[in-house]
């Protein structure tokens, strides 16, 4: 479900409205009491407006939070008692749509005092799968604009045409955007059977870039020993030194080592292939 859609049901439970109000009144503490050292443009710790079906604004919540905050020591058990009310607050309205906990979201505070030194670093996060006999799977995104489903539909026809590929368009699920619902991506899909009949191999791997993982490399001005946290929001005293580390390369797993990328002979002509196939191999 979209994130904004799936804020704006949550407003129908007391236990929600209970977290969001908390959340968002800790936001304002930390833009009153801290300094931001760093942070990423989209997603500082701030509520934003939304329509609500298309006429009443609200207030958001970021879906994610990239940034480093400075506050005073004074200022750390306030912080630590909004992170233990948050917590619980989030645990019970987790409970009130009858959803397992399994962690926090990003955006909720990382307290490390006395830094000197952060080292901000991002890395792809690659998505990999074996495909398997008998299945129905996605070989292709479009991101929602004017002209998606219209090039969803030649990619269908490409591959029906010239690979007797059987492809379809998977139904997705609507988003709300500004009250009007709009399609928030387009999946093309193949039966797994016809892409290893296309390719004359046994069995396929698909691999693809599923977002980016941002890291926080933390050096403390005492006696620990560096160590990493999830970059979302970082919370610390002082004004420690902020550098942003080189992408990392791919590691080199088994899946780079073995298998031979599989692509289609005019693939160029494929609008939106998202997925690169392999062979699987032992």
């Amino acid at each position: 479900m979209n994130y904004e859609k799936s804020f704006l049901v949550r407003m129908n439970s007391i236990e929600w409205i209970d977290f969001y109000t908390i959340e968002q009144e800790f936001y304002e503490y930390l833009a009153v009491n801290g300094t931001i050292l760093k942070k990423e443009d989209g997603f500082e710790p701030e509520y934003h407006k939304i329509k609500y079906r298309g006429k009443r604004t609200v207030l958001a919540p970021p879906m994610y939070v990239r940034a480093v905050i400075s506050v005073s020591h004074s200022a750390l058990p306030t912080i630590r008692k909004y992170k233990a009310l948050l917590e619980a607050l989030y645990r019970e309205a987790m409970d009130s749509i009858n959803k397992p906990f399994k962690t926090f979201p990003t955006r909720f505070p990382t307290i490390e005092p006395d830094l000197e030194q952060i080292n901000i670093w991002r890395q792809t996060a690659i998505s990999s799968k074996l495909l398997k006999h008998g299945e129905i799977a996605p070989i292709c995104r479009f991101y929602s604009d004017a002209d998606s489903r219209a090039n969803a539909e030649q990619t269908v026809d490409n591959l029906k045409t010239n690979y007797n590929i059987q492809a379809s368009i998977l139904k997705s699920n609507m988003s709300l955007r500004g009250g009007e619902q709009k399609e928030p991506c387009i999946y093309v899909t193949a039966p797994v059977n016809e892409l290893l009949s296309h390719f004359g191999v046994e069995n396929i791997r698909c691999r693809r870039a599923s977002g980016t993982q941002y890291r926080a490399h933390c050096y403390a001005a005492d006696s620990r020993e560096s160590f990493r946290v999830s970059y979302g929001l970082v919370i610390t005293t002082g004004q420690p030194t902020i550098y942003e580390t080189l992408p990392q390369p791919e590691r080199a797993h088994k899946t780079t080592r073995v298998k031979k990328p599989l692509t289609f002979s005019n693939g160029d002509h494929i609008a939106g292939q998202f997925v690169e196939l392999y062979e699987e191999t032992k």
